[in-house]
């Protein structure tokens, strides 16, 4: 892997909005001095915007979500790896240099996540969770179809059964582990505030997760569900359709994320374009002014934020859900720091808000100011993940 020089770019401070006009080396997968890097490959992009790449927090890779054919109800786990695997190396094209698998088909995002660390494939860095933890009839029920190849959910009862379920997780080598506490938007039999775990099982869940240092991320439409999770230590909530100021202020105290998913309820043209049924586009529609509400109310409280699309392709649908943080009412700024940084940090990779010396190579250059238009982000003239060139300028 040859070192690089990027050559008079604009280098974006995403907490400040400053910005300054200066050579960036990297060496292996470290912003270093440019005096450190030996014959590097030189990238001259003067003007260019270089900022920390973006993540993507809460994906699911392999995924076909809304499939009113059932096509993935019929396939096995090797076509299911392989849609992964394209859609995440094409998400990375996209600028999209992290990306946090949360349910995905057992063993596929630690292989994919392992090959890409290990410069394999050219992807993003890849944080896996596996099969998310449900109970039966819980949120991601699809009765009466169900995967025949695939298990990218595991349903589950009982304290003892969660207990092992999560262990059996931390075996199979996961980052994160992913619970679904309350409803959601598309199954046909719940709400999105309606709890689907006893305090035993979730107890179950964190204790051992806790014990071998694993975080626990939670589908969590409920503010009181989400006061309980913050309180026992859990580490980010997904989506919070329905978080008010009280909920907000426990997690801020806490230090419990929110990945805000805006776009599954603000983007009508995505409903309809991915063949929603009627009771998910309703439901939806119900809960956008309240899932904007609740989204302002943790910027205001100071809760960590990050983004996450959780909708295929990743790349493009990211780009989409950046667009709906800022009209749900994040500053531009806000929402450039919480697809960025926020992911860094939620990766627990660092807390720099610059590519300074040090910091992890994972980055991206567009011809555009990101501070002016967000859709600058969508045409990346170059993107590094590991330090490692995945888009080169023409």
């Amino acid at each position: 892997m040859s070192d690089l020089l990027f050559r008079g770019v604009r280098v974006l401070d995403v907490a400040t909005g400053e910005s300054v006009t200066q050579d960036v080396a990297v060496s292996a997968d470290r912003v270093v001095e440019a005096s450190r890097v030996v014959d590097p490959q030189v990238l001259d992009l003067p003007g260019a915007t270089l900022l920390f790449g973006l993540w993507d927090c809460h994906a699911h890779p392999g995924s076909l979500m809304h499939d009113p054919s059932a096509r993935g109800y019929f396939e096995g786990a090797p076509a299911w790896a392989v849609r992964a695997g394209a859609n995440l190396m094409d998400a990375a094209r996209q600028g999209v240099t992290g990306v946090r698998a949360v349910s995905e088909a057992d063993g596929v995002d630690v292989a994919w996540s392992r090959a890409f660390a290990a410069g394999e494939y050219a992807g993003p860095r890849l944080l896996a969770a596996g099969p998310g933890l449900r109970t039966t009839g819980g949120h991601g029920t699809a009765y009466p179809r169900k995967p025949v190849g695939v298990e990218w959910e595991w349903a589950v009862d009982g304290a003892d059964a969660f207990l092992r379920a999560t262990r059996a997780l931390v075996e199979r080598g996961v980052d994160w582990v992913k619970v679904m506490l309350t409803g959601g938007l598309y199954s046909e039999h719940e709400s999105i505030d309606d709890p689907q775990l006893t305090e035993a099982e979730l107890d179950a869940v964190l204790t051992v997760a806790h014990a071998r240092g694993v975080p626990v991320a939670a589908h969590c439409g409920s503010a009181r569900v989400a006061e309980t999770f913050a309180r026992r230590g859990g580490r980010s909530v997904e989506h919070g359709y329905a978080l008010d100021e009280r909920a907000a202020a426990v997690m801020a105290e806490h230090g419990t994320w929110l990945v805000p998913t805006m776009a599954v309820t603000q983007d009508d043209a995505l409903m309809d374009d991915d063949g929603w049924p009627e009771h998910a586009k309703r439901r939806a529609r119900e809960t956008a002014a309240t899932h904007a509400e609740a989204l302002m109310a943790c910027v205001a409280a100071g809760v960590p934020i990050a983004a996450g699309a959780d909708i295929n392709p990743i790349g493009r649908r990211l780009h989409d859900e950046l667009h709906f943080m800022e009209v749900a009412g994040m500053s531009r700024l806000a929402v450039l720091h919480a697809a960025t940084v926020g992911g860094r940090r939620l990766a627990g990779l660092d807390d720099r808000t610059r590519p300074e010396p040090g910091a992890v190579a994972d980055l991206l250059v567009v011809a555009g100011d990101p501070r002016e238009d967000l859709a600058a982000l969508r045409e990346p003239l170059a993107v590094t993940t590991y330090g490692r060139l995945v888009v080169s300028p023409a």
